[in-house]
């Protein structure tokens, strides 16, 4: 057999392994995202594996590194990186191309065969591919949440004439992230409400999010949805969105807490934290700051702290580990919206 042949494949073997270790580690290291980094080990485990198929000897004996005229030529675009997520589409590119070359050499060498483990592996790599990227979209959303002041921007505290308004000062007063919550509101006032606050918090670099609409969250513009415990599940509506859009979940209990992190939401509300009241006057216990630090400890996603927040009980939160926090009642005490703002973040950013 020409070894040319086997030099083709032995080096989009290497190419392939090459590029799946350096995705894997982007979602090792960095992302930090244990699930999939072990997903895209496992592909490359069983790549090895299926490599085996072919004649060790022979592939060896193709090898000729020293001919290779083309080893140290980059295109103009491969000399540079210009983001993370360059970085992880050049390399998920680079295995799923060097897989096809591999595929297609091994229906020549092996005719008639049914089974070809690479075709297998590159549909895998696909998948893989399409999860990363969509991660890393939604990092830096994910960042935005350090230190942050979530402001919800609630129907009942706020006319139906003064959406974009009262967003304006929240985001005055140093809200990151604001959440637009109108219940019992029929949805096309709640889009026609979510393209005036998406407008606002576009011209000020803030984080949108819409609560309980997945649909009305593309509409809007927003960069993303709430979804408390009865809406829509996480899966779902990842499905609908499209991929820069985050996912965040109400849980009120650990228990809660830990089933929702199966799912990989973008961020999670544990609460209430402290004693709360509701719209009907019926006061709800907080299930305390232990939890909240216990669940910190376990996740490297956002963790938002909700429920009876205020200054004066948010002292502490350094220690906890929390540094988001979101508001309601208190932000809109005595109409002094931008002064309470400031008085959150002074305890999250200290």
């Amino acid at each position: 057999m020409d070894a040319g042949i086997y030099s083709a494949i032995d080096a989009n073997i290497n190419r392939a392994l090459e590029g799946m270790r350096v995705c894997e580690d982007i979602l090792r290291f960095v992302i930090r995202n244990a699930a999939l980094s072990a997903k895209l080990k496992e592909t490359r485990h069983e790549f090895a594996e299926a490599v085996k198929r072919y004649s060790q000897i022979d592939l060896l004996y193709g090898r000729d590194v020293e001919s290779d005229s083309q080893k140290f030529y980059d295109a103009k675009s491969e000399k540079n990186r210009d983001s993370l997520i360059d970085l992880a589409k050049s390399n998920s590119h680079r295995a799923m191309e060097s897989m096809r070359t591999i595929e297609e050499f091994y229906k020549f060498l092996h005719p008639g065969i049914d089974e070809n483990p690479f075709q297998k592996i590159r549909f895998m790599l696909y998948a893989l591919e399409k999860e990363m990227i969509s991660i890393l979209l939604r990092q830096d959303k994910h960042r935005r949440f350090n230190k942050s002041l979530y402001a919800i921007l609630d129907s009942s505290y706020v006319r139906n004439d003064e959406y974009a308004k009262m967003a304006e000062r929240l985001i005055k007063g140093g809200a990151s992230v604001i959440q637009l919550r109108m219940k019992n509101y029929s949805t096309g006032k709640v889009l026609e409400r979510a393209k005036e606050v998406s407008h606002v918090c576009r011209e000020n670099d803030v984080l949108f999010i819409v609560n309980d609409y997945p649909d009305i969250t593309i509409l809007s513009g927003a960069d993303g949805v709430h979804l408390g415990q009865e809406d829509l599940p996480v899966m779902e509506a990842r499905r609908i969105l499209p991929p820069d859009k985050i996912i965040g979940v109400s849980t009120h209990s650990m228990e809660q807490a830990m089933s929702a992190l199966q799912y990989e939401p973008d961020y999670i509300a544990l609460g209430p934290i402290f004693e709360t009241g509701t719209k009907n006057n019926i006061l709800l216990d907080g299930i305390g700051e232990d939890v909240l630090k216990e669940l910190i400890k376990i996740t490297e996603i956002p963790i938002v702290a909700i429920g009876g927040l205020c200054p004066e009980k948010m002292a502490g939160f350094k220690d906890l580990g929390c540094s988001c926090g979101a508001l309601v009642s208190y932000l809109y005490k005595e109409n002094k919206i931008e002064k309470n703002c400031r008085m959150v973040l002074n305890c999250l950013k200290a």
